[in-house]
């Protein structure tokens, strides 16, 4: 019998363990592993002079065949250029050391140029001072800061810091939502333009903006801004996926999940980075969610012809070359990335600010204390000079940090008028005129202060409605059971009640008000303050 030879196989492939899930480039401006890379679509002309025919013949093509078209590069911030088989680069792709998933292009005005790129390889990198400075003299050009949280250079200043934040974003682990608010005509969508021009990949978005393109702007971090965007303030009138998006961004590792049919026709569950910059604008002020993240930037009609009369848009009115700076901000951030990460560490040291009222103010204060370190040459005071600003004397004599954190201190007590009414922060205040009362009426007939006071929940309601009566507010929301409600999370002390009836009864003691109203932002009223330094065991109900 004739046997035959089997055919011969394959090797069969080796399989290793990774410790780790290998390097994945997923955004065009990323930091992976302590190393910043960009991506940049670069137009190309590919020349062929040879080819070959159908049957794989060699064959002459005259004339020459040319294509062009873009291609996908990866700058390295050593200024190595990557590129398809290495075409124009200096290396091919493979040999970047990460997978690069890039799916979809931006738009081209808002990507790194061809020359750009070539300055960025030929070792020229952009001072961050004069950067930092031409992003607010543009911003001034176009938004008037007419009786703002502070004056006109100092506010541009504050959103230059902000746009310069969503450049480094990778660095950072919380961003915080600037809330343009004003009447129609204040100029809150110029300076949602303003910025948007200038920012990371940024986007001005419309409220109807589908809950898909949202999603996909966010997986790459653009900056997004919202306009007219009184309708996410209101979870009763906002899409839940939508407002999801929103509400879950402003901190790294936020990801929110989506079915998506795969090729294969099998649904399956992806994961979505949201953490991205975002901007909103809108008549109203936002809900307490959303103010809890946002920094809200009131605005006025303005009657400067210069401003008013001037559209960000139109790049011919920019004080400098648009197409240059946003050269010069995706090189600035290439350069500079892995530095940020030890400034947001710097920050949370030295500002005065703790937990939920710093983190809006985080990337804005850590690019500041950048900018300060950079400015060796002194190029913001030297603008200032030429400028003459009323504030000039104050720019020479402080520095960007100490101006920034100056207003991220003075905002707190501006705040209260700024967002709408958040029912602790009322029940804070309640308590502290509750206890100057009580000081007032103890000292009126002795010399002793009470070092705590007993306050039942319905005695907290009454003062709480006359507080927001005062101020405005909405006297519908405060009901015996929900101030009852906040007392409980606020972990006050309970007290037994006479017989075990009637309202519910609460220790406060000033040491508890001294940490509410410095965890809040608040200021303590000085004759408390004074009090809880001579405190005596005395109590009072």
């Amino acid at each position: 019998m004739k046997t035959t030879n089997p055919e011969p196989q394959p090797a069969l492939p080796t399989i290793e363990l990774l410790d780790a899930p290998p390097p994945v480039m997923r955004r065009p401006l990323a930091l992976v592993d302590g190393r910043a890379y960009a991506a940049a679509w670069l137009y190309v002309r590919v020349t062929s002079t040879e080819g070959r025919d159908k049957d794989g013949h060699v064959i002459k093509h005259d004339p020459p065949l040319v294509q062009t078209g873009s291609r996908l590069f990866v700058v390295r911030d050593d200024g190595v250029l990557f590129g398809d088989d290495g075409a124009g680069g200096d290396a091919p792709l493979d040999d970047l050391g990460l997978d690069v998933v890039l799916p979809e292009r931006p738009h081209p005005s808002r990507t790194w140029s061809t020359q750009g790129v070539k300055t960025y390889r030929a070792g020229k990198r952009p001072h961050p001072a004069t950067v930092f400075n031409q992003v607010a003299e543009v911003v001034s050009r176009f938004v008037d800061f007419d009786r703002s949280l502070a004056s006109q250079r100092t506010m541009a200043e504050m959103m230059a810091c902000y746009t310069l934040a969503t450049w480094f974003l990778p660095a950072f682990n919380v961003i915080g939502y600037p809330w343009p608010s004003g009447e129609r005509g204040s100029g809150k969508t110029v300076l949602l333009h303003t910025v948007a021009e200038m920012a990371y990949l940024g986007q001005v978005i419309l409220a109807g903006g589908s809950y898909a393109s949202l999603r996909d702007l966010a997986e790459y971090g653009a900056t997004l801004a919202f306009d007219d965007a009184e309708n996410f303030s209101d979870p009763r009138k906002t899409d839940s996926d939508k407002r999801a998006l929103l509400l879950a961004g402003n901190r790294r590792g936020s990801t929110i999940t989506v079915k998506e049919l795969g090729p294969d026709k099998v649904w399956r569950t992806r994961h979505v980075n949201a953490f991205c910059p975002r901007l909103f604008s809108a008549i109203y002020l936002p809900d307490n969610v959303l103010a809890s993240r946002s920094i809200v930037i009131p605005l006025i009609r303005t009657p400067d012809r210069y401003r008013a009369n001037a559209d960000p848009l139109d790049y011919q009115a920019w004080p400098h070359d648009r197409r240059q700076l946003i050269d010069d901000l995706w090189a600035l951030a290439l350069a500079h990335l892995p530095e940020l990460r030890e400034y947001e560490r710097a920050v949370n040291e030295k500002a005065r600010l703790t937990g939920r009222n710093l983190e809006p103010w985080r990337a804005i204060l850590a690019v500041a204390l950048w900018v300060d370190d950079q400015d060796a040459q002194g190029v913001l005071k030297r603008s200032a000079k030429q400028r003459r600003d009323p504030d000039q004397e104050e720019i020479r004599e402080t520095g960007l940090w100490e101006r920034m954190e100056a207003l991220s201190v003075q905002y707190q007590e501006e705040r209260l008028d700024l967002e709408s009414g958040d029912l602790t922060t009322l029940v804070i205040r309640t308590l502290c005129y509750c206890a100057i009362s009580a000081i007032n009426a103890i000292s009126a007939i002795s010399e002793e202060t009470p070092s705590d006071l007993v306050l039942t929940t319905a005695q907290v309601m009454l003062v709480a409605r006359a507080v927001a009566k005062r101020d405005d507010g909405d006297l519908e929301r405060i009901t015996n059971r929900r101030i009852g409600r906040v007392l409980g999370r606020m972990r006050l002390e309970k007290v037994p009640r006479p017989g075990g009836k009637g309202s519910r009864r609460w220790r406060v003691t000033l040491g508890d008000l001294e940490r509410w109203t410095a965890a809040y932002g608040l200021t303590l009223p000085a004759s408390l303050l004074a009090a809880s330094s001579t405190n005596s065991p005395a109590g009072c109900d």
